[in-house]
């Protein structure tokens, strides 16, 4: 495999960047090119114009404010890892961002890419949703916020047009009594594709889940929050939890209830479901602890 003839872009500002997706219809905009370089090789797609967004500093910045992470879409996953603000607000992004590739990729593969390219296996979006993560996106002159829930369609379908660039990625700053975690399933230990995930996020306040979002990956065409599996949580004890409690293994239920797997190289359909539930009872046991 080759990669076929294109022009090679590197704008050094947002704004060039956006300038160049207008001018050439085809284009496609690049951040480490893990996906979309092999995706060319493979024939799967053809662009005769390509903007990397590498040398763009505002990409690559992870800053914070009051109440919000704020990650530049093109930093890469081991500068996700890397950075003092994720480890201390989103220790769970962190693990989940560990669980991807190995680790040339990660030197190479950025948030914003993981998320835009929308598997179904993403590791970064479950963890995302679970935290109540945004995206922003810049088209032209306009920015926009976008939460991460509104914006996955399909397996490998987005919201985003044409001349749009996710800029950031907004990750809240949990309250006091907030948990998070990801579990993830693969068939080897390093560089797998996810089978199945699952990212939790539970809050407690004197002892009680007064809110929580679990997410399910790999097991539906998009990452999916599981409605059923947050119904049994809300407004329980946390003792009522414990390690093969009728309440865990139901909350477990719940999450194969709003499952979609399918059968392919990796796994069946059944396999996916009995290994789901063993991560969302893992999950929901992390988080509160």
């Amino acid at each position: 495999m080759v990669l076929p003839d294109f022009r090679f872009h590197q704008p050094a500002t947002l704004q060039d960047a956006l300038n160049l997706l207008g001018q050439h219809p085809d284009a496609a905009a690049m951040a480490g090119g893990t996906d979309l370089l092999v995706e060319m090789k493979k024939g799967l797609c053809r662009h005769h114009d390509i903007i990397s967004l590498a040398k763009i500093p505002e990409l690559k910045r992870i800053t914070e404010n009051t109440d919000n992470l704020f990650i530049g879409a093109c930093s890469t996953h081991s500068e996700v890892m890397a950075s003092r603000l994720v480890r201390e607000h989103a220790p769970a992004l962190v693990k989940a961002t560990s669980k991807i590739g190995s680790e040339q990729i990660r030197n190479t593969g950025t948030i914003g890419g993981n998320i835009c390219t929308a598997a179904s296996c993403c590791d970064t979006a479950p963890i995302l949703l679970a935290m109540n993560a945004s995206v922003e996106i810049a088209c032209d002159e306009k920015i926009r916020i976008v939460p991460l829930r509104d914006f996955f369609t399909f397996n490998k379908k987005t919201i985003l047009e044409k001349r749009d660039l996710v800029t950031r990625i907004i990750v809240p700053k949990p309250v006091s009594g907030t948990g998070a975690c990801y579990e993830k399933f693969g068939l080897r230990e390093a560089g797998s594709i996810s089978v199945v995930s699952v990212a939790a996020s539970i809050r407690i306040q004197d002892a009680v889940i007064t809110d929580a979002l679990i997410v399910i990956g790999a097991v539906a065409p998009t990452p999916k929050i599981s409605g059923q599996a947050i119904e049994i949580l809300k407004g329980r004890n946390v003792r009522e939890f414990m390690e093969g409690s009728p309440l865990l293994e139901e909350a477990g239920n719940g999450a194969v209830r709003d499952s979609i797997p399918i059968d392919d190289i990796r796994g069946g359909a059944q396999f996916r479901r009995d290994v789901l539930k063993v991560l969302t009872k893992r999950a929901i046991r992390s988080a509160i602890a």
